[in-house]
């Protein structure tokens, strides 16, 4: 038994974004302080121009600091998939393939399950795992159950498809 994968979305680019912000607000606001300080009372369109800085700053921070955790996205056990952000389970024993997709003029990749009886999408989107690591947690709690993910190729040249099949036995040749 090995503990949960427990996947989040990750604040990273927020982050990124929130300390752009700063470092630009900040030296905009020392700019503007020393060469529109004594001109407010004169020009309300300076005072303006001179609260674009504070604001950025400002902006920065709600962006770098959020104030709620992440979300958990989805969960890899021993036995089971759980994807939190559309409720559903997919168990290990029922899963037959894993596409690992982007669609057309997407910014983003999908993982989409196949069961017996069902699709599941699943967006890889700000995530702490990225879509082949996620492809590989799962693989490695199949070859504890005796399964194993193979990609298949294609007949053109054997270009990888992107198509995880589940094969049941042993994940590696053993040679005598």
């Amino acid at each position: 038994m090995t503990a949960d994968t427990h996947i989040t979305e990750s604040f990273r680019i927020r982050r990124v974004g929130g300390g752009l912000l700063i470092f630009i607000g900040l030296p905009l606001t020392l700019i503007t302080v020393r060469f529109f300080a004594w001109s407010w009372a004169q020009n309300m369109l300076a005072v303006l121009f001179a609260l674009t800085g504070p604001a950025l700053v400002l902006a920065g921070l709600w962006a770098a600091f959020p104030r709620r955790k992440p979300m958990l996205r989805l969960t890899v056990s021993d036995d089971r998939i759980t994807i939190h952000s559309l409720p559903a389970t997919i168990p290990l024993d029922a899963l037959q393939s894993i596409r690992h997709a982007r669609p057309v003029l997407a910014k983003h990749n999908l993982l989409i399950f196949k069961t017996q009886t069902r699709e599941i999408t699943f967006n890889v989107i700000n995530l702490t795992h990225e879509a082949p690591d996620i492809i590989n947690l799962i693989g490695m709690r199949l070859e504890m159950l005796g399964r194993f993910l193979r990609e298949t190729r294609s007949d053109v040249l054997g270009a990888r498809t992107g198509l995880w099949e589940v094969v049941t036995g042993a994940a590696f040749e053993q040679r005598p």
